[in-house]
């Protein structure tokens, strides 16, 4: 990881909470328009929209930006006054015909002492935890609102209010807020958006990556590694093969039952390679062209979806060590990778979706496969990530050596989900069968290990595909088993719950003598403790028994007014 890097990481830490680049917006009157970000000691990001609201101009998406100017408070930093800013040359990005853009930088008037900014960092963003501090009117001096970012709408990222503080969501005087993440504090992203309804509670946010498609001046201040590596920017003009771009397109945008894709590229100048980098381009937000739109994927089956592809890195001349060191980077890691066997925090860590390529032309391969993608694939169905594993060769040795590993985890996997399914069904009946593949699997494996030592192999290398594969598929289809079995496991363990806590109610009403009560709160426990039973007929027990207990109290109906 770099110097720089671990050197803010350290700063960030000390003052994760308490940045002093948060900043206030006003127009001359003193109303307040907004939140920003310091940049460096004398640049301010926010949206276009809220200096367009300075200059009275409302949905303006043509104009050039106001020429007058807004005054910045400095909020964490009180004693400093506030300072007059302007829209930067080659700063303004407005809001577009298609709701993309809504970008601001702004250059203030005299430099802030000891340059206090914030840097941005490109991070894996789904279900990631963030926070802002913008200025509703309620709270003048500002408020901190919790979020939980979820998936891709146009080119921003859907903020969900978090669940551990209701009552707080982003609305009016948060526009240009900076999205930080609670786990690294490192600026991801600025609110652009929100939805008026409360109860909706929904907002938006721009991601770095979008930040920098749009204004790539932004780069100066951003830390940490790119999202893709420069060998895999260039899309070129050669020709793409069609088939394999719908199922790369297919793959990344999760509509296949599969973890991990291996792919044989052939050289840099094949069509295959030229698919996998129109595959990392068209998927990356900094790097795919305005021309292509950030819903060209609904429209092309061949395209992947706009952030589907968390990062692409090209292994060919790199050392395994240098390659794990950018994979924990970029998820935000800032201790060193450990030397010796793998790392585990690879499986732990490495983001939802991930492309190698490469990886036979590594510095040394062997070591590559054992120590940074296997513990990767290792977790990749447990974590349901997308790993996309290319070779330039057929690389026998290396694919058969990952694919031993896989059918072994697969035959630990079945083990595990046979213990837990044989622990489910002492509760609950009608639970999806399982079907043990490794064993068929690690035959096939033997074959096609027998096949690799002979001077004419034949079909090896379309039946050592064909086994990656259907191991893979083995592979998700026991990790679905297993999220099934604690999800039926865990609805059963809260109808218990439920149960119980009813039965208090009715209690502490003075009912447990009721005839009709009684029998229905029998039948609900019979149901849930006497032996297996079925999920939606204990789940309707347990309801009609609440419904009881709420009748007989006298309290109205749930889901009807009161």
């Amino acid at each position: 990881m770099p110097e720089r890097t671990c050197e803010y990481h350290a700063q960030v830490e000390e003052n994760h909470g308490r940045q002093p680049w948060v900043c206030r917006i006003r127009g001359d009157s003193g109303l307040i328009l907004g939140s920003g970000t310091l940049l460096g000691d004398r640049h301010v990001l926010t949206c276009a929209h809220v200096i367009d609201r300075a200059a009275g101009r409302k949905g303006a998406w043509t104009a050039a930006p106001p020429a007058g100017r807004v005054q910045v408070d400095l909020v964490r930093l009180p004693r400093l006054p506030a300072r007059s800013a302007r829209v930067a040359t080659g700063g303004w990005v407005p809001v577009g015909a298609d709701g993309r853009g809504d970008i601001a930088l702004l250059e203030l008037s005299d430099p802030v002492p000891g340059g206090p900014g914030a840097e941005l960092r490109r991070l894996p963003l789904w279900e990631k935890r963030v926070y802002a501090f913008g200025f509703p009117k309620e709270f003048s001096d500002g408020e901190t609102v919790h979020a939980v970012l979820s998936g891709e709408t146009n080119e921003r990222m859907q903020m969900n209010p978090n669940p551990a503080s209701p009552g707080l969501w982003v609305r009016s005087g948060f526009s240009g807020a900076a999205a930080v993440d609670n786990e690294t504090g490192y600026v991801v992203g600025m609110v652009v958006s929100y939805y008026s309804d409360p109860a909706a509670g929904r907002s938006y946010m721009i991601p770095v990556d979008t930040l920098l498609n749009h204004l790539p001046l932004l780069e100066a201040w951003v830390v940490g590694d790119s999202s893709v590596d420069q060998e895999l920017t260039s899309m070129g003009t050669g020709r793409e093969d069609g088939e394999f771009a719908r199922l790369t397109a297919r793959f990344f945008a999760r509509r296949s039952p599969e973890n991990v894709l291996v792919v044989v590229t052939g050289p840099p100048t094949s069509t295959i390679s030229a698919t996998v980098r129109r595959a990392v381009v068209l998927s990356n937000r900094q790097f795919r062209p305005s021309s292509a739109g950030p819903a060209a994927g609904e429209r092309d089956p061949s395209v992947p979806p706009l952030g589907s592809i968390d990062l692409a890195l090209d292994a060919t001349g790199k050392p395994p060590r240098e390659l794990a060191e950018r994979i924990l980077g970029f998820v935000g890691v800032a201790e060193p990778v450990t030397a010796g066997p793998a790392d585990r925090r690879l499986g732990d860590k490495a983001p939802r979706a991930l492309l190698i390529d490469g990886v036979d032309e590594s510095s040394d391969p062997k070591e590559l496969v054992a120590d940074v993608i296997g513990p990767i694939v290792d977790r990749a169905a447990e974590r349901d990530l997308r790993v996309l594993v290319g070779f330039r060769s057929p690389a026998v040795g290396l694919r058969l050596a990952l694919l031993a590993r896989r059918i072994a985890g697969l035959r630990e996997a079945e083990g595990l989900a046979r213990a837990h399914q044989r622990e489910v069904e002492a509760h609950l009946t009608g639970l999806p069968p399982m079907t043990p593949r490794a064993t068929r699997l690690r035959i096939r494996l033997t074959t096609l290990l027998a096949a690799a030592r002979e001077p004419d192999p034949g079909p090896l290398l379309e039946h050592l595909a064909a086994v990656e594969h259907s191991t893979d598929r083995a592979l998700h289809e026991v990790a679905r088993l297993r999220r099934e079995l604690t999800a039926r496991a865990t609805e059963h363990q809260q109808l218990r719950g439920l149960l119980d806590a009813h039965r208090a109610r009715a209690v502490a009403g003075g009912w447990t003598e009721h005839q009709g009560l009684g029998r229905s709160y029998r039948r609900a426990h019979d149901l849930l403790w006497a032996g297996p039973c079925d999920l939606a007929e204990a789940t309707e027990a347990v309801h009609a028994y609440a419904e009881a207990v709420r009748r007989i109290l006298g309290e109205p109906q749930e889901g009807v007014p009161s």
